[in-house]
């Protein structure tokens, strides 16, 4: 298998034998496998980050109808005291 700059990676230890395997190429190869491994981990991580920016949008838009309702709630909230105020001076409670 070819990898970057005309290296050839052989992970099978069958093709050759350790005796013939320079420290240099022991390392070399090491940092081909793990160098792509690293590159396996980012396309998976690239692959969900359209998901993740759609759950941000859709936790903004959340948190926004939540801000939205609690300014209702605390609205209507005020009224009703009010109300209920002018109905205990109406009643004489």
């Amino acid at each position: 298998m070819a990898i970057r700059n005309d290296v050839t990676v052989v992970t099978d230890p069958t093709k050759r034998s350790s005796a013939q395997v320079s420290p240099v190429e022991k390392a070399k190869m090491r940092l081909e496998i793990a160098l792509a491994s690293l590159e396996e981990v980012l396309k998976e991580k690239v692959a969900i980050a359209p998901e993740t920016d759609d759950l941000s949008k859709d936790l903004d838009t959340a948190k926004r109808e939540i801000a939205d309702l609690q300014m209702k709630n605390l609205t209507i909230s005020t009224r009703l005291d009010k109300a209920i105020d002018k109905m205990k001076v109406i009643t004489g409670d």
